[in-house]
């Protein structure tokens, strides 16, 4: 990993906005993410590698699984979704939100 390089691309990850879409990166267990509402993935990373099939990370206390990735010039754009979302739908409305307060907290 070249975390200098991301450093100068986007900044510190706190938040930090992008210049040309209403988005925000946050910098989570050494990796870029940005969240998205819905419920497909919830997190997308940028990574230089894809990661194994089927594995999970452990981000803000949540399990989340690859949903899905692809390669977009010399970086990977992976989507993760949430394991163990509620199948109904305003729970796993008030949990997709909760994670999205949690990560303002963080950023």
């Amino acid at each position: 990993m070249i975390t200098w390089l991301d450093f100068r691309l986007f900044g510190n990850g706190g938040g930090l906005g992008a210049p040309y879409h209403d988005q925000r990166f946050y910098w989570l267990s050494g990796q870029f993410y940005t969240f998205m509402h819905g419920f497909g993935a919830q997190l997308h990373s940028f990574q230089w590698r894809h990661p194994k099939p089927g594995e999970r990370r452990r981000i803000c206390g949540r399990d989340f699984v690859v949903l899905h990735g692809s390669r977009r010039g010399p970086r990977v754009q992976v989507a993760w979704c949430m394991v163990g979302l509620p199948r109904d739908i305003d729970e796993a409305n008030a949990a997709i939100r909760q994670l999205e307060q949690d990560l303002g907290r963080i950023g």
